[in-house]
């Protein structure tokens, strides 16, 4: 199977939020089949609708990945698992969010998997991040430039720490 790039939003906002992002990037690419190539800066927001608990740190990896999309977000969830993600409910604090965003520019309505998000439009989190690594790539049918610009950023923080990109052995 050809190589496709995917994006894949990151989330965290349970114990060391930055340390389990970096955790899940280098698991990731553990899979022979993924290959993260680029992480946007980091960004800080509200957890919102959970209550008092502590803001999301959220980012964007690109990956090229020879998986299918459905095998791509399995090995999602097992790398979520792996790092301690406990599925209590949707609002739910959690170590480890990982959410296929996108896959190249196919269109995919699948009862497990939809793409590109289906609400990835109204996400300043997803948005803004994946601006700094696509911003020409399209979602139903508007550049991320286009669709950034609409979104406020008053609700996001940019963080002066970074991730890095895993090595590969």
């Amino acid at each position: 199977m050809p190589l496709v790039r995917a994006y894949l939003a990151l989330g965290s906002n349970l114990g060391d939020r930055l340390a389990q992002m970096q955790a899940a990037l280098e698991r990731l690419t553990q899979q022979p089949a993924l290959k993260v190539v680029q992480v946007s800066p980091v960004y800080e927001n509200r957890a919102v609708g959970m209550g008092e608990v502590d803001d999301f740190l959220n980012a964007i990896a690109a990956v090229d990945t020879s998986l299918g999309p459905l095998d791509l977000l399995d090995r999602c969830l097992t790398v979520e698992s792996e790092l301690g993600r406990v599925r209590s409910g949707q609002w739910a604090p959690r170590t480890i969010d990982l959410d296929v965003i996108a896959y190249g520019e196919a269109s995919i309505d699948h009862e497990r998997l939809q793409l590109p998000h289906p609400r990835i439009e109204e996400r300043d989190f997803v948005l803004h991040p994946l601006h700094a690594l696509a911003p020409e790539l399209r979602i139903r049918g508007q550049r991320v430039a286009d669709l950034a610009s609409i979104l406020s950023m008053d609700e996001l923080t940019l963080r002066s720490c970074e991730l890095r990109l895993p090595s590969v052995d």
